[in-house]
């Protein structure tokens, strides 16, 4: 046994977060952890990696007693972590970004430039990896960014290597690459800590599954042993309810968007056509534009060229504030970096785009104020202490949650929601398709952009694909194949 977890338990003032979890990992194991959102995941992977000290429970470590009171602490022992959010410095190319923490090798007093490529390139090679080691971080793609995290871990002789939402913006066949990658660590001997909603992904690669439930394990099984409904029921008391099917009959357009071109080139020609009642689900692969051309209709990203029309009203120059007081909301793939606030707390966060409803000469209503929060809270059903908690200190699918609240406050007529059940849980992301399907049933227009493809499929009422930038193809979701979608995404 490579990793075993003893009776931890972990509170943050007083609330609970673990309760006396055991946990153990052999060497070549994939083990898979899964759970909603606030589960205790998070909680268990900072512990791991030594972002926050163990007070209750042991660790072992190849038998012995170890202290995880630091990050350093915890790669010395080889366990690291890669997190959905990314750790790599943009303007870093890969053989920097690589060699982050290590000491840099010199020759006759300067850094030795190539041997640390030749030893980064080895390390890729051993894994199958191709990367450009030249480009930077930024210029790299999501899954390059991730494939380069694991040469990084590599080079400090990982033995525990814990994947956290690896897959949250990847394309079906990005995809494919990182379980090649996960593979080929396991027959390394390197054991993985798989954290996933994706559980279409835990059938796939892991040996055997652990389930947390309210900061405490469920049960450790063998992953052959279960199926798909088993695993959800171990997750929750609840059992999921799916949103209606895709619908057929919609009112007049609510959103039109033509030939739109974004100043950076990024989006060459794109449209969206979205009509009252509507669910439209765009799809496209890594840097088709599909996220852009949401960012220039919503006033995010400058246009160069094309017109956007809400409601029948053509908006000159587009901006965030111009659009939220037109009726438009964005739900950004981003929602750390771009949508929240981490230091402040929840309500602040509902109430930013709203603030000056609850102004009367200059005087803000608090009441009204938490009142109105407070009744977003019910009925998103958010999970939290209290509209005064950090928003940062929410599971990811409740910080969603926060933002889809923040939009409800302005009434919006159209939601344009990029990659909106990104690193959810089963359950959230069923809330958020009912949610989204209900917006739609009162005359509302949704734009639906998911990298998994299935799920797209499943939401929207139409489909449109994008490459390179430009929109190719628009179909009615009615009997339309997955094949379909993805011969149009890849057509030269």
């Amino acid at each position: 046994m490579l990793l075993e977890m003893k009776h931890i338990s972990k509170d943050f003032s007083g609330v609970q977060a673990l309760k006396d979890v055991d946990l153990g990992l052999e060497a070549g194991e994939v083990r898979g952890l899964v759970g909603e959102n606030g589960a205790g995941k998070s909680t268990l992977i900072k512990l791991l990696t030594g972002v926050y000290r163990l007070r209750e429970g042991t660790v072992l470590w190849d038998g012995r007693a170890v202290s995880l009171t630091s990050p350093a602490e915890s790669q010395a022992l080889g366990i690291h972590a890669i997190h959905q959010d990314r750790t790599l410095i943009p303007t870093f190319d890969g053989i920097e970004n690589a060699y982050l923490g290590l000491d840099y090798p010199t020759r006759r007093g300067k850094i030795d430039w190539k041997a640390m490529e030749v030893r980064v390139r080895s390390v890729a090679e051993s894994l199958g990896l191709e990367l450009d080691l030249r480009k930077t971080a930024a210029e790299l793609s999501p899954p390059q960014r991730t494939c380069l995290e694991i040469v990084r871990a590599q080079m400090r002789e990982c033995r525990l290597l814990i994947l956290d939402e690896p897959t949250a913006a990847l394309t079906d066949r990005e995809a494919e690459r990182l379980f090649s990658v996960v593979r080929t660590l396991k027959e390394k001997g390197t054991a993985i800590l798989y954290v996933t909603h994706r559980l279409d992904e835990i059938f796939r690669l892991t040996d055997r599954v652990t389930v947390l439930r309210n900061g405490a394990v469920v049960d450790t099984v063998e992953t052959g042993s279960v199926d798909r409904e088993r695993l959800i029921a171990m997750m929750t008391d609840s059992v999921p309810v799916r949103a209606a099917s895709p619908r057929r009959n919609f009112g007049g357009v609510l959103l039109a968007a033509r030939d739109v071109a974004s100043r950076d080139g990024s989006v060459l020609s794109g449209e969206l056509c979205v009509r009252s009642g509507e669910i439209l689900g765009l799809f496209g692969l890594g840097g088709s534009g599909r996220t852009e051309l949401l960012e220039c209709v919503y006033g995010y990203r400058p246009m160069s060229a094309g017109t956007v029309e809400l409601s029948g009203v053509t908006q000159a120059r587009p901006t965030p504030a111009s659009s939220l007081q037109n009726g438009m909301a964005l739900i950004c793939e981003d929602r750390r970096g771009k949508a929240l606030i981490g230091n402040l707390d929840v309500r602040d966060n509902i109430l930013l785009t709203s603030i000056d409803r609850f102004a009367i000469g200059g005087v803000l209503h608090r009441k009204a104020e938490d009142a109105a929060v407070r009744t977003q809270i019910d009925a998103l059903q958010i999970k939290l202490a209290g509209m005064g908690q950090r928003i940062a200190e929410l599971s990811g699918g409740n910080q969603q949650k926060a933002v889809f609240a923040r939009a409800m406050m302005t009434s919006p007529k159209v939601f344009l929601c990029d990659e909106p059940t990104q690193a959810v849980d089963v359950l959230t992301r069923d809330e958020i398709h009912r949610l989204l399907r209900q917006k739609a049933d009162e005359g509302c227009g949704v734009v639906f952009v998911s990298s998994e493809l299935s799920e797209l499929l499943e939401v929207a009422d139409t489909v449109q694909v994008m490459r390179r930038g430009r929109t190719v193809r628009r179909w009615e979701n009615e009997n339309l194949k997955a094949q379909q979608v993805l011969s149009c995404c890849y057509e030269t």
